[in-house]
């Protein structure tokens, strides 16, 4: 009777979960306008220009939720409509701003991708650390299996050195 019950209250959380509304994830192209939007004065956006880059940006989010409502199509059928969907606002927005503007967007677009691969990249060390600090432990392990103190010595000082380095790595990715 008890594993009735927890199955069906299984059944039910796992029912209520899938009806659940889902979170409004935005898509990358949505970031970057809503942020040249936001920060108009810098890129000094004129009321016809914020007016476009927003009509647009409506249009765009409509022809995304149906490509992404269309059941016709595969998921990569539906991602590569989307990118090229992407593209297509970009280079509308690139019509819509002059000169200085595209120069100072192109920049700020460059610098945010910069940064998301360093970020990628101190996650990357990140693992290899873990990797290696455990590759370490065992080893460590191997050569002082006899002798307890020297082991545990060894340990402490490698668990030393990996909090500095992951610490070290951390404070760098937390800079970006």
């Amino acid at each position: 009777m008890r594993r009735v019950l927890v199955l069906g209250t299984l059944l039910l959380v796992t029912g209520l979960y899938a009806q659940s509304p889902k979170k409004n994830k935005q898509v990358e192209y949505e970031i970057s306008t809503s942020e040249l939007l936001d920060r108009g004065e810098y890129y000094d956006l004129t009321a016809e220009q914020r007016a476009n880059i927003i009509e647009r940006k409506r249009r765009i989010g409509r022809e995304f939720e149906a490509i992404g409502r269309d059941r016709s199509l595969s998921g990569r059928e539906k991602g590569l409509k989307k990118r090229e969907l992407a593209i297509s606002f970009r280079q509308d927005i690139y019509i819509i701003l002059n000169d200085s503007q595209k120069v100072k967007w192109d920049k700020a677009s460059h610098h945010k991708y910069q940064n998301k691969r360093n970020k990628e990249d101190i996650e990357y060390q990140l693992d290899l650390l873990e990797i290696e600090y455990e590759r370490d432990i065992k080893n460590i392990e191997i050569i002082y299996k006899n002798n307890d103190s020297k082991r545990k010595i060894a340990k402490n000082n490698r668990k030393a050195e990996y909090k500095q380095q992951k610490a070290i790595l951390k404070r760098q990715k937390d800079k970006l």
